[in-house]
């Protein structure tokens, strides 16, 4: 008579590997694109935080030196202490524009060279178009920063 061995089972079966690959596999469904969300979320929070920085920076330059300058000469050795890593999260290596610029004229409009400006100002990203599908939030009040002209009459 052959011995039985209906209690020992040694491994798993197909069904319950195709079980657990298919649990997986719907949890990597899910899990993926709420990680992806996240990370552009916190690019685009970062490049909202960026952008107040290089205001602020900007309004402490004007107030010193009576002209808005250009965001190399805020980065470049002035005491508004703004670092040479304020760079759009968006940015690559290929990306040769920059991701913000001051403009005067418009958003769109002529850069501010490092002679300065006493016109009113703007600071951007661009990759704005980017951020606002990612946050509500629209690409001018967001993702865009005016800074008002500089009075240049001299008080008696």
């Amino acid at each position: 008579m052959k011995p039985h061995r209906m209690g020992s089972r040694q491994g798993f079966s197909l069904v319950e590997l195709l079980a657990v690959v298919l649990i997986l596999a719907v949890l990597a469904a899910v899990a993926v694109p709420l990680y992806m969300n996240t990370r552009k979320t916190a690019a685009a929070r970062a490049c909202k935080a960026n952008i107040n920085a290089i205001a602020s920076a900007e309004a402490a330059y004007a107030l010193r030196n009576g002209v808005y300058t250009n965001l190399a000469t805020l980065i470049g050795g002035t005491p508004e202490g703004l670092s040479a890593s304020v760079t759009c999260p968006l940015v690559t290596s290929s990306d040769t524009s920059g991701a913000y610029q001051i403009t005067t004229g418009s958003a769109t409009g002529t850069a501010v060279t490092s002679a300065g400006t006493t016109a009113q100002v703007w600071i951007s990203c661009l990759h704005a178009t980017d951020h606002s599908a990612v946050l509500s939030g629209s690409q001018t009040s967001d993702w865009q920063r005016t800074m008002p002209a500089i009075q240049t009459d001299s008080l008696p």
